[in-house]
């Protein structure tokens, strides 16, 4: 008899809460973030296939650049890794964006010629300077640095990025020094460096503030410090 209440009891308590739950409406979704959308996006080519997959990059960029919302577009090619590129788009805002990405040919454009599809991150604005246009065909180099860590150290990044921001870019030879953070997790940001030659870059890596930068994030790192250099491509 005891177990038989308490099996009832046990039943009758499930059957109160499930379909509570049932009924529970679903979480809405997020507003779209606000402001300019800021957006990298990684393509790694099969280099036999160099060729027709840079016109395709190249095509994807002017075409691009023409579509309603487009604020920037800029095609960088990786310095020792030729077969590797990196497109900065900037977009007024994430309407525009949104709409530009699902029409967008570009994963079906370079299916034939590339060894993945292409990695987009997209951002918004965390610390955007008012860098001029870069130019292709100097001798600027350009950085993007993917870097996270776990959700509860992301205080401890921010704090480490106000002074790294403020000190690079005032050092000699600096074209912009921005930060991005991605809203869809918050903790994983984008550094995007501009430098007018290969020696302001090394000057700034060397720096006594980007070194302490670096000591002070080893430790609360989430991922592998993700740092490649790049040229504009005309």
């Amino acid at each position: 008899m005891h177990r038989f209440l308490i099996a009832a009891s046990l039943a009758a308590f499930v059957a109160a809460v499930l379909p509570a739950r049932a009924q529970t409406p679903p979480a809405a979704p997020p507003p779209p973030p606000a402001g300019p959308i800021h957006v990298v996006v990684y393509v790694e080519i099969n280099p036999d296939a160099s060729k027709e997959s840079v016109k395709a990059l190249r095509a994807y960029r002017a075409g691009t650049g023409r579509e309603s919302g487009a604020v920037s577009i800029d095609l960088y090619r990786e310095t020792g890794m030729k077969n590797r590129f990196v497109i900065n788009e900037v977009w007024k805002d994430f309407s525009s964006y949104d709409a530009h990405a699902k029409a967008s040919k570009l994963a079906e454009g370079m299916k034939a010629g590339s060894f993945a599809p292409p990695d987009t991150r997209t951002h918004t604005a965390y610390a955007i300077g008012s860098a001029g246009p870069a130019r292709a065909g100097d001798k600027s180099l350009h950085a993007f640095t993917h870097v996270d860590v776990p959700p509860p150290r992301q205080a401890e990044l921010e704090a480490l990025y106000k002074p790294l921001i403020e000190k690079s870019r005032a050092e000699a030879g600096a074209v912009r020094f921005d930060m991005a953070q991605s809203p869809a997790r918050p903790n994983h940001f984008t550094l995007i460096e501009g430098w007018d030659s290969a020696a302001a870059m090394q000057a700034h890596a060397a720096s006594a503030h980007a070194r302490e930068f670096r000591e002070k994030l080893s430790p609360i790192l989430g991922a592998l410090y993700d740092h490649r250099v790049y040229k504009l491509m005309k």
